[in-house]
């Protein structure tokens, strides 16, 4: 037994203890219980609050995700909703292409049906332009890939599909066909005196006294001029000529020639460039292996190329503005190595190209290129008994670097790192889907537009498709990224979260301990009165 002692009460101090560990339970019980948490502090539970945190970022990140996903699908809807305008423009121009193609048509009427083609051009590229999704252009290539290369003005590259990872590639080009030139041959040129003599035009007669002018009523009273319309297959560029019953054949011929290629001004079809002097592209032919065969000729200086006719009807009948020998495009030699391998083989491809467009080279990319490439116009020949231009030469080939630069849309589409999804949406103009040299002033032009159109009707589709898949994929991501965030939220639930119906067991626990605690505290400190007691 104990003995008695007033200096140190160790029952006291014992009660005390047991009242402060009482009084610590119940104030973290109280603590777990305004706050609903299990985990208030690391000292809670340290493995826990690590696993929980690990869980919340988790969480966080996938949230975030899938808002980054719905805002994804946006921006798709946002691009396939202009592709979808650009879709319905280009059944329109189809629908005009069939339209031009049909016989029953004026030349008048064919350029009225251009005039409506060039402003829906213009629209596709105002669309592919100004498309944008947060000031993030989507249209004009800008999401798809960057092409540079080290000569601009000669081949350039458009992209078409998906360039993969794009590259340096080194382009080797050369002519190995020159091609033929388009003639445009007029019908023979006469004219009849007062007593029915015939006798051949000339360079300086004027056409109101050439036979056919009067016999097609081109100049009737009170007309002095008519309008006589050129259009070409490289562009959708319609010049005027104003032609005077005054005017010599010569006159004619000569601005004729300068409304095909004139070097001083930009109001012209702007064929040839600088090596076509525009005095020579059109000319008149006397005698031509007939008797009374003094014609107009008409060609353009490069191969490949085409010019069509409209305006006035009965000048057009005139001239005789329908007899055109089919042009032939020159034959390319391409080359294309792979230069940016990454010290790995360099790969090689080449491939003779009609025209000037190549596909199938680099990875996504088609080639474009003008057709003088390599060729040299100058001096003169005969062809189909016309002393006209032509090419004569071929120049050595002509080499170039291509830079092709990806620049995909990503979407990140996961709480970690790298958990993205990537798509390109290629450019969308007029250039790259090859509709902005339509022309449909000719019938024969008229008729290969159909199939320039359906390519591009297709190419818009395919785009459109692969939005849309992505689209789809896109929102099944945002399904299993809400259903991944709330198992997740679950799991961090059974960490973090507490659970009350126990929690309140233990604070009940700690406050009957408590105030056990402090009822016996008292009782202890009443045992040291026992000593008065011996004192009496």
């Amino acid at each position: 037994m104990p003995g008695l002692s007033i200096n140190t009460n160790i029952t006291a101090l014992l009660a005390r203890r047991q009242m402060g560990i009482a009084g610590t339970r119940m104030t973290k019980a109280l603590e777990r219980l305004s706050s609903g948490l299990r985990i208030n502090r690391a000292e809670d539970d340290a493995a826990g609050l690590t696993i929980a945190e690990n869980l919340r970022s988790q969480v966080v990140g996938l949230d975030r995700a899938i808002s980054n996903a719905q805002d994804g699908v946006s921006l798709i809807q946002t691009a396939e909703g202009a592709l979808s305008e650009d879709t319905s423009i280009l059944q329109r121009i189809r629908e005009l292409a069939v339209q031009a193609a049909n016989g029953t048509l004026t030349s008048i009427d064919r350029l009225a049906i251009q005039n409506e083609v060039s402003q829906l051009v213009d629209e596709i590229d105002r669309i592919a332009e100004t498309t944008e999704f947060n000031s993030i252009k989507l249209l004009n290539g800008n999401v798809g890939a960057l092409v540079s290369t080290s000569n601009p003005d000669a081949v350039n590259g458009i992209v078409v599909g998906n360039v993969g990872s794009g590259g340096s590639f080194s382009i080797t080009v050369s002519a190995q066909d020159l091609g033929k030139l388009q003639v445009q041959a007029s019908e023979v040129f006469v004219t009849i005196d007062s007593e029915g003599n015939v006798s051949d035009a000339s360079a300086a007669t004027q056409l109101q006294s050439i036979s056919r002018f009067q016999d097609f009523g081109v100049f009737g009273s009170g007309v002095d001029s008519v309008t006589v319309k050129l259009g070409s297959d490289i562009s959708t560029t319609v010049v005027d000529v104003t032609i005077f019953r005054t005017d010599t054949l010569q006159e004619v011929s000569q601005r004729i020639s300068l409304a095909i290629n004139d070097t001083t001004t930009s109001k012209d079809l702007g064929l040839g460039g600088v090596t076509a002097a525009g005095d020579t592209l059109v000319g008149v032919a006397t005698n031509v292996g007939t008797e009374n065969a003094t014609e107009l000729f008409i060609v353009t200086p490069e191969p490949g190329r085409q010019i069509t006719f409209g305006g006035d009807a009965s000048a057009l009948s005139a001239f005789g503005f329908s007899e055109i020998q089919e042009a032939k495009s020159p034959i390319f030699s391409l080359t294309v190595t792979d230069i940016g391998a990454n010290g790995g083989p360099t790969t090689q491809k080449s491939l003779k190209v009609s025209g000037n467009r190549a596909t199938g080279l680099i990875n996504g990319v088609d080639l474009a290129f003008r057709t003088n490439l390599d060729i040299s116009i100058g001096g003169s020949t005969v062809i189909a008994g016309f002393s006209v231009v032509k090419p004569l030469s071929v120049s050595g080939s002509s080499a170039f670097v291509l830079q092709i630069a990806p620049r995909p849309l990503t979407f990140h589409i996961g709480s970690g790192a790298s958990q993205t999804l990537s798509t390109q949406i290629n450019t969308m103009s007029s250039k790259a889907l090859q509709v902005d040299k339509i022309n449909l002033t000719d019938q024969n032009l008229a008729n290969r537009a159909i199939r320039v159109v359906d390519n591009a009707l297709n190419t818009v589709s395919a785009q459109r498709s692969t939005l849309g898949a992505v689209a789809n994929r896109l929102e099944s991501t945002t399904s299993n990224l809400g259903v991944a965030s709330q198992n997740l939220q679950a799991s961090e639930s059974q960490i973090r979260d507490l659970d009350y119906s126990q929690e309140i067991i233990e604070f009940v626990t700690a406050q009957i301990l408590n105030t056990s605690a402090t009822s016996f505290l008292r009782q202890a400190n009443d045992l040291s009165n026992n000593v008065l007691i011996l004192l009496k």
